[in-house]
């Protein structure tokens, strides 16, 4: 069993994150969404300076467009 107070198991969300950017960089005509790591341009222009909680929610963002998109 498992400890889940475990920090080892915790996300940081103070850590920053690598860029999701797959290489792909095209945006898809309606959704205004990357093919390649599904960010939007503000998302892909703005990575850098986003603050590590927010790079945090804008992956969990990522996640579920992915999900949405049934990739």
């Amino acid at each position: 069993m498992t400890n889940s107070s475990d920090p080892s198991d915790a996300v940081d969300i103070n850590r920053r994150m690598i860029s999701p950017c797959a290489g792909v960089c095209i945006l898809h005509t309606e959704t205004k969404l990357c093919l390649g790591c599904y960010r939007t341009i503000e998302e892909i222009a703005g990575w850098q300076e986003m603050s590590a909680p927010d790079q945090h929610r804008t992956m969990a963002e990522i996640a579920q467009r992915r999900t949405a998109d049934g990739r």
